[in-house]
């Protein structure tokens, strides 16, 4: 009796230490996007086909029926502007609408995701940083952006498909919620007053003096305070791709010899509608280390319909 009794207890052990390893197995090869949320092609190219690695195509479908990288899943960027308040829209798009469709695209907590826009121009890349951040807000954090797009890595001459995956769906649910990546026009309100918080105009020249005649604004200018801080200031082209600046160059352009803002302080980043302003979060949070970064997505369409103050032309500061 004693031997079957120190038998069972070797037996228990035995399989104690294989769960650990099991554990440890699991652990060691979950996939971890780059540090800095950035993936170059090479990076993919060396994982694409890993268990738990979900390659996301923002272009429009026509695009993506064409040729895309293999197995990659089609989620336009539009699909990331669903949300509605009023008569303001491509507000985020809610947690019920972005767990409907990861869960369609099999993409679960444990998905290491890569985003990739068409790299074709200046602020297209901004379609991925638009999934990026909104995973990123409902606590899906495993996530990159593909640095060049697809135009670099057919530029490369990597493999590309025309098979449209369909992927087995997941029992994904978005349970969290970060608000210190969002800025709401109260925050806004309330920033235009206050010497320690800064506000960012991520468009072009011609809206931040209000010389432009967008249909969808109720008036035309910026937010008074805000520095202008172009999204297209940020990439690079390359030959017939573009790429996002490094992180000594974003730092330098963001700072702007002290005519841009300061990065030990809160910025607020806003445009007309929330799309470029997704592009600057990114590269402010992920390359140039901003510890407070949001994005007010209501943007100019949402704060021209209020009765707060706007500044037009150039400002005199």
């Amino acid at each position: 009796m004693p031997n079957l009794l120190i038998r069972k207890s070797y037996e228990r052990e035995i399989v104690k230490q294989l769960s650990i390893v099991v554990v440890s197995s699991t652990i060691l090869f979950a996939l971890d996007v780059p540090k800095d949320h950035i993936a170059s092609t090479e990076w993919l190219g060396s994982n694409i086909g890993k268990e738990n690695v979900v390659i996301v195509d923002t272009r429009a479908m026509k695009d993506y029926v064409k040729g895309h990288i293999p197995g990659a899943i089609n989620i336009p960027k539009k699909m990331y502007f669903q949300g509605k308040l009023g008569s303001v829209e491509k507000l985020p798009t809610t947690p019920e609408q972005l767990q409907e469709m990861y869960q369609k695209a099999g993409i679960d907590d444990e998905s290491a995701i890569i985003f990739y826009s068409g790299g074709k121009n200046s602020v297209d890349f901004a379609d991925a940083a638009s999934g990026v951040w909104n995973s990123w807000i409902y606590g899906l954090q495993n996530v990159a952006l593909l640095n060049g797009g697809y135009a670099k890595w057919v530029h490369e001459k990597k493999k590309t498909s025309t098979n449209v995956p369909t992927p087995t769906p997941s029992e994904l649910e978005l349970e969290t919620y970060d608000i210190q990546e969002v800025a709401s026009i109260n925050d806004i309100f309330a920033a235009i007053y206050d010497e320690d918080k800064q506000i960012a105009d991520a468009r072009v020249s011609k809206f931040y003096r209000g010389e432009d005649d967008r249909k969808d604004l109720a008036r035309h200018g910026r937010i008074p305070t805000a520095k202008l801080t172009p999204m297209i200031r940020y990439v690079k082209k390359k030959g017939d791709y573009f790429t996002v600046l490094d992180k000594k160059e974003v730092k330098a352009v963001l700072y702007n010899n002290s005519f841009g803002v300061e990065l030990d302080k809160p910025i607020y980043f806003y445009c007309n509608s929330g799309h470029k302003t997704r592009g600057i979060w990114f590269v402010a949070k992920f390359l140039a280390d901003v510890k407070d970064a949001r994005v007010y997505d209501g943007g100019i369409i949402e704060y021209s319909r209020s009765n707060m103050p706007m500044g037009t032309g150039q400002p005199m500061d």
